[in-house]
């Protein structure tokens, strides 16, 4: 399951760099490529609420691979069409339907393949099992975002797009071998489109407060989307375009320490879920906030660090929580909606931090992220600190 992840990684990394290259060499037009992100933001919503239609009628194990398969087709496809077609603008308008297809299986497979961890390990490893997947997941976007852009410019587009069609195929039948017994639905529904995800939350006092405080640091966490994030670098750290990249390089870094820390102390961690959560939220405010009144580029460095171990702290425990809290069966459809949801926020957050930044400027924008983060380590602690936390040590498949 974790090399699937890696094989994911990679390779839903290389191909957005590869399709948002196209549309901008074809179009110089910046916007043009940014309308990328969007288009794989609405197309994960959409899965997001169809996702339950799809697990009530097929073995996710099955499901999980078929849509890998899917994903094999849909860039054989492409690939064979430009080879065979000029670019254009009808090409361009294609590339945005291929992101989009592309994304709404990603999301489909995302919230499957999260869904699984708590059914193949034990309650007690549950903290360690997310904090080994998140470390292979941000050591390979480190990777993939530094090398990516490299591969871009010194290789074929359509041999890494040839790469990556190959690369889905070890996933597809790495988890077609899987043998996880998953009871389905008896009685299926016909809309495709369904809300079963928050039909779970909303009856779940816990998933309801966990919610909310996601909202607020989804909206919060807009601060580091590329504009605001390069504006800074440039008005506030007087630096240029690289030093973008720098940020977001010690960032990975701290996620990548604090995973292997948290490793090593899981077993003290996991017993103290709550308490991290609120914690690692408590230190991102504290360091964002230390964050937007710096202006010397190399502090700003080791800042960003600083809140990649906080920021690996705090979902690490968030997640773990909500797999604990949320019954088995009711775990997919959980993840679908709340992967819509997030990418509704994503969305929403990109343009009210960007507008508010435009309003504010860039330094006080991190301030404003620093008291909603604030906030919400204050309602994790106050609404949660009486959550009992029960691990069933002889869980198994």
């Amino acid at each position: 399951m974790a090399f699937g992840n890696v094989i994911t990684n990679i390779s839903g990394i290389l191909y957005t760099i590869v399709a948002t290259s196209f549309i901008y060499e074809y179009t110089k037009s910046a916007t043009l490529a940014a309308i990328v992100a969007l288009v794989r933001t609405i197309a994960k919503i959409i899965s997001g609420l169809q996702l339950p239609f799809y697990t009530e009628r097929f073995d996710i194990t099955r499901l999980i691979s078929s849509f890998y398969l899917f994903q094999v087709l849909l860039l054989s496809f492409f690939i064979v069409y430009f080879k065979l077609i000029e670019l254009n603008t009808f090409t361009t308008t294609f590339i945005y339907l291929f992101v989009f297809f592309i994304s709404y299986i990603e999301g489909i497979i995302l919230p499957c393949r999260n869904s699984l961890v708590p059914k193949v390990v034990t309650h007690t490893q549950l903290f360690r099992a997310n904090n080994i997947i998140s470390f292979l997941e941000q050591t390979v976007s480190l990777l993939s975002w530094g090398m990516g852009g490299l591969l871009v410019v010194y290789f074929d587009k359509l041999w890494i797009l040839v790469g990556i069609t190959f690369s889905y195929l070890f996933p597809a039948l790495l988890f077609k071998s899987m043998n996880i017994k998953i009871d389905k639905m008896k009685h299926k529904k016909k809309k495709i489109f369904r809300l079963d995800g928050w039909r779970v939350v909303k009856s779940n006092p816990f998933l309801l407060k966990m919610l909310i405080v996601d909202i607020i640091e989804g909206i919060a966490s807009g601060i580091w989307i590329g504009g605001i994030t390069l504006a800074f670098v440039r008005e506030v750290l007087h630096k240029g375009e690289n030093w973008w990249g720098y940020i977001n390089t010690s960032y990975y870094l701290g996620t990548i320490l604090s995973s292997s820390v948290l490793i090593i102390i899981s077993s003290i961690i996991r017993r103290k879920l709550v308490i991290s959560m609120s914690l690692g939220s408590l230190g991102v405010s504290v360091f964002v906030f230390i964050f937007g009144l710096n202006k010397i580029p190399l502090m700003s460095l080791i800042l960003v660090f600083v809140l990649g171990l906080f920021y690996q702290l705090r979902d690490s425990a968030q997640r773990t929580l909500l797999q604990l809290h949320v019954k088995d069966d009711d775990l997919t459809a959980f993840y679908g909606f709340y992967s819509s949801i997030n990418s509704v926020v994503f969305g929403f957050s990109i343009f009210l931090m960007g507008t508010i930044s435009d309003l504010l400027g860039p330094q006080n924008i991190y301030l404003l992220a620093s008291l909603m983060t604030l906030v919400s380590s204050i309602l994790i602690f106050v609404a949660l600190k009486n959550l009992k936390i029960e691990f069933n040590v002889n869980k198994t498949i």
